[in-house]
């Protein structure tokens, strides 16, 4: 065999190795309880919408003018910033879009200073800006999270001491909406007044389900629903789930304090690159530079890149384990 075949059957089983780590990697995404749920649920929304309003000729006719106008891109969008409104407010919109110019000035720093190849220019200009966005999206979401689950087993004991003294359920809802701490108190104080102006408290949980996709909080809108329907003890059944959620809260704790090892170690290795070329670049400046100005320095930094990306992924991939939805 001459090295040409050895290089297109190594690129063959290359390819098929990349194909098979991508669909095991695509199939263990979707056994995750996340999407399985939110698979669920927007099924069940279909239905809901389905019986609610049949199909008429008019009705597909306007169905698919209105499919026209809004696409699958724009549908993304509004319903990231429905999402980003619920838990930040227009603070949160505007901070991610100033981190999103913030990106983008960086991207065109990056550019003009260091002299990579052409075809890269592009993917610099879009995908630091995106990037800065969708770390900027994450971190909202999660701070936003984290503060809910803290505060929603204290709420959870006010309604159910109040449930215990015989207060009605949107009663207790109301109440905690003027008692609990942010950002519950937000949350149940919008639940109360839709509860107040006569909606059904089915309708309230579901929009509340799906504002905050949160599983703890799912599982609250079930048993209340599941009382309505069944009957039964709801301040026995609110104070299991109670506990439940304080034994998901001590889980994620004991992961956080498991996992902060790989954690600092991968801010450590991000960082030791970018000290050492700082350091070589103050000792040695004309040492550093041809990385800077020779084709064989552009194509060592880009490997460089793509490398320490790959790693820091895998690494925060492996030790970020999450378990609050």
């Amino acid at each position: 065999m001459n090295p040409a075949d050895i290089v297109a059957a190594g690129a063959f089983f290359a390819i098929v190795l990349a194909g098979l780590i991508v669909s095991s990697l695509r199939d263990m995404a979707r056994r995750r309880p996340r999407p399985r749920i939110q698979a669920r649920m927007s099924g069940i929304q279909r239905m809901r919408g389905a019986r609610q309003q049949p199909a008429t000729p008019d009705t597909n006719e306007k169905l698919f003018e209105r499919q026209k106008d809004y696409g699958a891109i724009e549908a993304w969008f509004q319903r990231h910033v429905r999402r980003l409104r619920a838990v930040s407010g227009a603070g949160g919109i505007r901070l991610v879009c100033a981190i999103g110019i913030l990106g983008t000035v960086m991207a065109v720093i990056t550019v003009h200073l260091a002299p990579l190849p052409a075809w890269l220019n592009p993917f610099v200009y879009a995908g630091l800006p995106v990037l800065a966005m969708q770390l900027a999206y994450r971190f909202l979401i999660e701070r936003f999270r984290t503060r809910f689950l803290t505060v929603f087993p204290d709420t959870l004991d006010l309604i159910i001491r109040a449930v215990r003294a015989g207060i009605p359920v949107v009663q207790a809802i109301s109440t905690a909406g003027h008692q609990a701490q942010e950002p519950v108190r937000s949350t149940f104080r919008t639940m109360g007044d839709s509860l107040r102006l006569g909606a059904d408290l089915k309708d309230v949980l579901d929009k509340a389900v799906e504002r905050l996709q949160i599983a703890d909080f799912s599982f609250f809108a079930v048993c209340l629903l599941l009382q309505r329907e069944t009957g039964g003890n709801l301040g026995e059944t609110l104070e299991n789930l109670s506990g439940i959620i304080r034994a998901r809260r001590d889980i994620r704790l004991k992961t956080r304090a498991l996992t902060a090892e790989g954690r600092i170690s991968s801010k450590i290795i991000a960082a030791i690159p970018f000290l050492i070329l700082g350091l070589l670049y103050a000792i040695n400046r004309a040492y550093v530079e041809l990385l800077f100005h020779t084709r064989a320095g552009h194509k060592m930094l880009t490997l460089a890149a793509v490398l320490l990306v790959s790693g820091l992924s895998m690494i925060h991939k492996i030790s970020k384990l999450d378990t609050s939805r």
